[in-house]
C-alpha cells in the first residue's frame, strides 16, 4: 500500500514519525518536515513501519550521505542528515524523555556538545559475519551488508580490515561477529571474534602463522560459549585524559569516540565538583574511564563493577599506576551500593554510568545511601528520566549536558547532574 505522508519529527530510532488516518508511521530514512511517498512494511493497527519510495519535498538539511554502502546498511540511520540537524533532533529527544517520563516542564538542559569528529572517530568497530564474509547488517534484518572499510572507523581499524577477513576465511571455526579494537599508542589493533561452538583444535597454528602475517594485528582472542583462547597481546590502550593511559582486553567496554569521550570525562570531573577531601564511587566502573580522572581529584574512590574481566583490568590499572586510594569491588552495583549502605558508609559522590537498561534496580539502596550529588551517565535518555523521577523528591535534577559520541545515529550520551534536597 503506497501513502503520502509529512514527516512530523524524529522518533529515538532510525525513523521519522508521520500520521495517516489516525495511525502513527515510522518511517526509515524519511527527515523532518519532509512529504514523502511511502509503502506500509509491517502494520500493526495503531501503528506501522514504512519504507520511503520518493521524497517529494527534500529537507533543507537532507544530504547525500558520503557512505557507498548506504541506503542498504543498518549502521548509520541518520548519515543522510546534515550533522547540526542532527545534534538538534538529539537534543530534542532528551527534552521529550523528560518531559514525558519525569514529568518536568523545564529540564535544565545545557547547550549540547557536538562530536570533535563525524567521520573517522570510532576505535572499535563490531563486524558481523556471514558465509565467511564481514560486513553490517541491513537495515531492519539480518541480511548482511559486506563492506570493504567504513567511514565511521579511524584510520587504523580501516587498516586492519584485509587482515580481519583473512582471519575469517582461515579459520576452520564459524565466526559469528569480530571487534577490531586500535590501541591509543601504536598503530596497532586486537582482532576479537565470537565463535559458534567449541574451539577447534586446528585454528591454534592457523592463527599463530596469520597473526605473522599481519603485522598491524598485535593480539587475538577467539571466545566461544564457556572458553576463550589468546594469542599475542590482546590488551589496547585507551586515554581517559590526555595524560592518563589505560590497559584493558578487547572486548571490555570503551567508548567508540576517543576525542568526545575526553569530553565526556571532563564533564563528568566537573560534575563532580571535587574539593580533595571526598569519598567517590564510581558504579558501573568498566576498566576505569572515571575511575581514575575521580581518584586524582578525590581522597578515596570505591569502583564497583560486576564483569570479572573488566574489574580484573580495572585493578592491574590500579596496580600500574599506583592509584592507592582506589578500591575496585566485583560485584553488581545494586549489591555494593547496598552493602555501603549498610556499613552506614559516608559517600559524597556517586557516579553511575549504567547500561541501556539503566540503573532501576540500584535505586532502592541509592535513596538508604544517601550521597550529596549523583553524577549519572547514560546512553539511553528515557531510562534516565524514568531514574531521575525514582530519585525524586529527594533528588533534585540540577543540570543536565548532551555530548554527541555517535555521529550518523540516534544515540547521544547524557550526563545529569542531581542534588540531595
Amino acid at each position: 500500500m503506497s501513502l503520502v505522508v509529512t514527516i512530523e519529527r524524529m522518533a529515538y530510532g532510525p525513523h521519522g514519525v508521520a500520521r495517516y488516518d489516525g495511525q502513527v508511521l515510522f518511517v526509515r530514512g524519511a527527515l523532518p518536515g519532509e512529504t514523502v511517498r511511502v509503502t506500509l512494511r509491517e502494520d500493526h493497527r495503531t501503528y506501522a513501519y514504512a519504507d520511503v519510495e520518493e521524497v517529494l519535498s527534500p529537507s533543507p538539511a537532507r544530504r547525500v550521505p558520503p557512505c557507498p554502502y548506504l541506503p542498504r546498511c543498518g549502521g548509520c540511520p541518520w548519515q543522510h542528515w546534515e550533522y547540526s540537524a542532527q545534534l538538534a533532533a538529539k537534543v530534542a529527544n532528551v527534552r521529550d524523555h523528560f518531559e514525558r517520563i519525569a514529568h518536568l516542564s523545564s529540564p535544565p538542559l545545557e547547550p549540547p556538545i557536538p562530536a570533535p569528529a563525524e567521520f573517522g572517530y570510532r576505535h572499535r568497530l563490531s563486524l558481523r559475519v556471514a558465509n565467511r564474509e564481514l560486513g553490517f547488517y541491513a537495515a531492519a534484518s539480518h541480511d548482511l551488508v559486506p563492506v570493504e572499510h567504513c567511514l565511521l572507523g579511524n584510520e587504523t581499524t580501516n587498516a586492519a580490515f584485509p587482515a580481519a577477513r583473512a582471519l575469517v576465511r582461515a579459520l576452520r571455526s564459524e565466526i559469528r561477529r569480530v571487534e577490531i579494537a586500535a590501541d591509543a599508542c601504536s598503530p596497532t589493533v586486537v582482532i576479537a571474534a565470537e565463535v559458534e561452538g567449541g574451539f577447534v583444535a586446528a585454528d591454534d597454528p592457523i592463527v599463530r602463522d596469520w597473526l605473522l602475517a599481519h603485522p598491524i594485528v598485535q593480539g587475538c582472542m577467539l571466545r566461544g560459549k564457556r572458553w576463550r583462547r589468546v594469542w599475542g597481546e590482546p590488551r589496547i590502550t585507551v586515554a581517559p585524559e590526555p595524560d592518563l593511559l589505560l590497559r584493558l582486553h578487547a572486548g571490555v567496554f570503551s567508548q567508540v569516540h576517543p576525542a568526545a569521550n575526553q569530553i565526556l570525562v571532563a564533564t563528568v570531573v566537573a560534575f563532580s565538583d571535587l574539593r580533595g577531601p571526598e569519598h567517590v564511587v564510581d558504579a558501573y566502573a568498566g576498566a576505569g574511564n572515571f575511575t581514575f580522572a575521580l581518584a586524582r581529584r578525590s581522597t578515596a574512590v570505591t569502583a564497583i563493577e560486576v564483569d570479572a574481566t573488566a574489574a580484573a583490568d580495572l585493578a592491574d590499572n590500579v596496580e600500574r599506576l599506583g592509584a592507592s586510594n582506589v578500591r575496585v569491588w566485583t560485584t553488581p552495583t545494586e549489591r555494593g551500593l547496598a552493602d555501603l549502605a549498610r556499613q552506614a558508609a559516608k559517600v559524597d559522590t556517586l557516579v553511575l554510568d549504567p547500561p541501556r537498561s539503566g540503573a532501576r534496580e540500584a535505586v532502592a539502596s541509592i535513596r538508604q545511601l544517601r550521597p550529596k550529588r549523583i553524577v549519572y551517565v547514560s546512553c539511553n535518555s528515557a531510562t534516565l528520566a524514568r531514574d531521575v523521577a525514582l530519585l525524586s523528591p529527594l533528588y533534585r535534577l540540577e543540570r543536565v549536558r548532551v555530548i554527541d559520541l555517535f555521529p550518523q545515529t540516534y544515540h547521544v550520551e547524557t550526563v545529569a547532574l542531581l542534588l540531595l534536597t
